[in-house]
Order: C-alpha cells, then sequence, then structure tokens
C-alpha cells in the first residue's frame, strides 16, 4: 500500500500553520505592550510611596532640618509637632529645597530611588512660601516616566500643589 496524501491534509495543515504564525506574531506585539503598562503602573505606584513618605512621615530623626546631614536617615516634610495629615513644615521645606539643589544624589538615596526623581510646589501665595521649581530635566522620550499631584497645606496656612515625578532610565 502506499500513502497517499489528499488536499484536505494539504489545505488542514496550510490553515493550521497560518493559524499558528499568526497567533504567535499577534503575541510578540501585544506582549511588549503589556510589559511597559506594568512598568508604568508600577512607576506610578512608588511615585505615590514617596509623595506620602514626604508628605506624611516627620522624617527620621525628627528634627532632621535642624541636624548633620549624615545623620540624616529619613526625609519627611510633615512637622514633627503637628500630628496633622498632608500639612508640611516650612523649616523643612526650606532645608529640603536647599538638599535638593546641593545634593541631588543624597535626596535620591535617601528616599531610596534608583533612576530619577523630581519634586515641584506650585504656592497659592509666592510671597508666603518657597517654591520648589527647580527640577532637574526630564530624561529622553524613551523611558517611562509617571507624575503624581497632590494637594498639602504649608504650616495650615496655605494650600500647596505638590508634584512629584519620577522616571526609569
Amino acid at each position: 500500500m502506499r500513502a497517499q496524501l489528499s488536499f484536505e491534509y494539504y489545505f488542514s495543515l496550510i490553515v493550521f500553520v497560518i493559524f499558528i504564525s499568526s497567533l504567535f506574531f499577534k503575541m510578540i506585539t501585544i506582549v511588549p505592550v503589556y510589559s511597559d503598562e506594568i512598568n508604568a503602573q508600577q512607576l506610578r505606584s512608588e511615585a505615590y510611596q514617596i509623595s506620602e513618605i514626604l508628605i506624611n512621615d516627620v522624617g527620621y530623626p525628627g528634627n532632621w532640618d535642624k541636624v548633620d546631614i549624615s545623620e540624616v536617615k529619613r526625609l519627611g516634610l510633615s512637622d514633627e509637632t503637628k500630628n496633622k495629615t498632608n500639612v508640611i513644615s516650612l523649616s523643612k521645606l526650606t532645608a529640603f529645597n536647599n538638599l535638593y539643589q546641593s545634593d541631588y544624589k543624597k535626596v535620591l538615596e535617601l528616599l531610596g530611588i534608583k533612576d530619577g526623581f523630581a519634586i515641584k510646589l506650585k504656592p497659592s501665595l509666592p510671597v508666603i512660601s518657597p517654591s520648589l521649581d527647580n527640577m532637574p530635566p526630564l530624561p529622553s522620550a524613551t523611558g517611562i516616566s509617571t507624575e503624581i499631584k497632590r494637594i498639602v497645606a504649608l504650616d495650615s496656612s496655605s494650600f500647596e500643589e505638590l508634584t512629584v515625578q519620577m522616571w526609569e532610565k
């Protein structure tokens, strides 16, 4: 007996190969989009955590703005004498701004950030509150970046918009 292959066999084999190929090409085009979205979501989560630490934590030690920077373990802008949510201290904000301008790498180290970080405070009354608008330039558009905006009170006197921006290289 001879084995005979029919037209239906060849046709079904071609349909099967086309189906598997199209499924494979669909997967390699969809997976990177999901991967990038997962990375972006993780970065958004980290940016929110950093904003929460800055706004609602006093730092360690609690009076880190008055001690030597080598003794500081964690930064926080909340006032250690008041126990209020989303109220930041003017003296800690000024100390943070000075440290941010002079030793950006130290700020990254104290906050536990790997790649890039920027903070901006848009004051409602520029005469009373310092402006944190000296953000470092954003990297090229190839990396993922995100931005979190929070409303804070500055020593309970005025409301400000605090923007935390983070990016991956």
